[in-house]
């Protein structure tokens, strides 16, 4: 098991979708920033999952199968645009080690925002629940607006969420505190709706937990 969690990739040969120029680029099966610590530094500035042109400049995101390991921060991210029988596959073994955080992302901000929450040493299961909170505040704010997506952010050791809408971009503060009132108040909520597999912690996984706990939340 520990060999499959170690760091590896194939080189794969990419045509540019602007101007035809073949290139030869690296795509990662799996990222451990235990064993190469650099590239967690490489996805946080946009540098790993892009391609890149350097015959017309053009740019784009690169989403692919991976899996992000960070044995410091006890935790496993495998991120999956589409999940098939190969995938489910990989994902069932790996999910026979346990005492790891484990975690499923669709998307490359996903992966980025799972990785900053560990990095904070935050559960991400408790920024979830808030994030629906400060939606039900905002409700009045947003008008006709339209909610793209809501993202955990950080400024050394000042937290915030960052709404991102039609119209703009917005950021609300997150006090440790309130954090911390969060945790506490849902904590038993957390546990029952937790397991020890692959878990996809987004807002509609924390929806469940406060529609079933409406009357403690009022």
């Amino acid at each position: 098991m520990e060999g499959k969690r170690l760091t590896s990739y194939a080189m794969e040969e990419l045509e540019c979708p602007k101007c035809g120029h073949k290139h030869s680029l690296k795509k990662y099966k799996v990222i451990n920033v235990t064993e190469k610590a650099k590239l967690k530094e490489e996805i946080m500035k946009n540098r790993l999952y892009q391609f890149s042109c350097e015959e017309c400049e053009y740019m784009a995101p690169l989403t692919y199968d991976s899996l992000y390991v960070d044995s410091q921060r006890n935790i496993m991210i495998y991120m999956a645009p589409v999940m098939n029988a190969e995938i489910k596959a990989e994902i069932a073994e790996l999910e026979q080690e346990k005492g790891i955080d484990k975690r499923l992302v669709d998307n490359i901000n996903d992966l980025k925002e799972k990785i900053m929450i560990a990095d904070n040493h935050l559960d991400d299961r408790v920024i979830e629940i808030i994030k629906i909170m400060y939606i039900d505040q905002m409700k009045k704010e947003m008008e006709d607006d339209t909610l793209l997506n809501i993202l955990f952010d950080y400024n050394r050791d000042n937290y915030c969420l960052v709404f991102f809408q039609k119209k703009g971009i917005g950021k609300i503060p997150l006090t440790r505190e309130f954090y911390r009132q969060v945790e506490d108040k849902y904590k038993d909520a957390i546990k029952e709706h937790s397991m020890d597999s692959f878990m996809k912690v987004d807002m509609e996984w924390a929806g469940k937990i406060l529609f079933k706990n409406h009357n403690k939340f009022n």
